[in-house]
């Protein structure tokens, strides 16, 4: 491919995922703005283990963020009372989280309207197109994660 045509490729595929994540980001905003909570809020409720706690660490490792910037979302969900935090018996260093029961119903609410939402975004491609669009989902997050890796790892 010459450098032009990869540059012009390079660039609708930037425009594109640009559109598309911003087009999820809009539609999570708005979704999750009607349980009180925001998008991140959102995030980190569905990266808690259903049915047993986490560490602090162990969360912030799931969702990619800081530690201080975990401590105060979790801050977040324990005053809205979704989320309950305690020191670890066995070492006190360690802060462990649990969703609340109503934080386990919030999260099932949420993974179904994900479910729903992906359902109908699947109903607009064709069914045998959709392996082909998976596929190249996958590799693409492979790509990037690689290039990532070489690029921008500490």
């Amino acid at each position: 491919m010459k450098q032009d045509e990869e540059s012009a490729v390079a660039d609708a595929m930037q425009r594109h995922l640009y559109k598309l994540l911003r087009s999820f980001e809009s539609c999570d905003q708005h979704c999750l703005a009607q349980y009180g909570i925001t998008a991140s809020q959102g995030y980190a409720l569905l990266a808690f283990p259903m049915g047993s706690d986490t560490s602090m660490n162990e969360l912030s490792r799931a969702m990619g963020l800081a530690n201080s910037t975990m401590t105060r979302m979790v801050e977040n969900l324990v005053a809205k009372e979704l989320v309950r935090r305690w020191q670890d018996d066995q070492d006190r260093r360690v802060v462990r989280v649990r969703l609340t029961a109503r934080g386990e119903e919030l999260q099932r609410a949420l993974k179904e309207a994900r479910r729903e939402l992906q359902r109908r975004i699947l109903e607009e491609l064709q069914e045998e197109e959709r392996p082909s669009i998976l596929n190249a989902l996958e590799k693409l997050n492979a790509a990037v994660e690689k290039t990532m890796r070489g690029c921008c790892s500490d």
